[in-house]
């Protein structure tokens, strides 16, 4: 299949054979528009867990409740999830955790969110993945330098770890050095 047809495709099947053509433990930069972003977050998580694996979502843009209605809507099982929620605490809402959800104080405590994938990671078994969702949400809340490290210690213990990683941004509304810091160090940058 050509390259043009390969970007007709529904969302789904494009990133069913983009994924395909990768080696264990990749990590993958999506980059969509504001309108699409939804979409491809939602295809992207249904692929995987349709292929097997288990994920942490690190959510900064929906609450969980919102997050786990979308994913049932969608016909994604809720199981092979584990929700890191960064925006119920810090909407001040009665947030409670659950066998699948852990609330954290907010999108800037970057320090607890990496001890939370951390932890969480050991709880998983076989095929596992994380994905940050959204980048561009987290510049809003922190420094760029800041959050570009965050993002190089993150992917970094990734890779020792042998997960696949995915992260999403919106396309020319990121911070060009971060997208680039984040970019060099992921194995496709896939646009949707």
């Amino acid at each position: 299949m050509t390259p043009d047809k390969i970007e007709k495709l529904p969302f789904e099947e494009r990133l069913e054979k983009e994924f395909s053509k990768l080696p264990e433990g990749w990590i993958v930069l999506l980059e969509t528009d504001t309108e699409s972003a939804l979409k491809v977050s939602l295809a992207a998580i249904k692929v995987l867990t349709n292929n097997g694996h288990t994920g942490i979502i690190l959510s900064a843009s929906r609450p969980c409740s919102n997050l786990l209605n979308l994913y049932k809507k969608s016909n994604i099982d809720v199981k092979k999830v584990f929700l890191l929620d960064c925006v119920c605490k810090s909407q001040a809402t009665e947030a409670q955790d659950s066998e699948n959800v852990l609330h954290l104080e907010n999108v800037s405590a970057l320090t607890n969110i990496a001890i939370s994938i951390n932890k969480t990671t050991e709880k998983l078994k076989g095929n596992r993945f994380i994905f940050i969702d959204s980048i561009t949400t987290m510049l809003i809340h922190n420094k760029p330098d800041v959050f570009a490290r965050f993002t190089h210690s993150i992917l970094t213990k990734m890779r020792i770890d042998g997960l696949n990683g995915l992260l999403i941004s919106l396309e020319n509304e990121t911070n060009k050095e971060v997208r680039a810091e984040i970019a060099q160090l992921c194995d496709k940058v896939i646009k949707l």
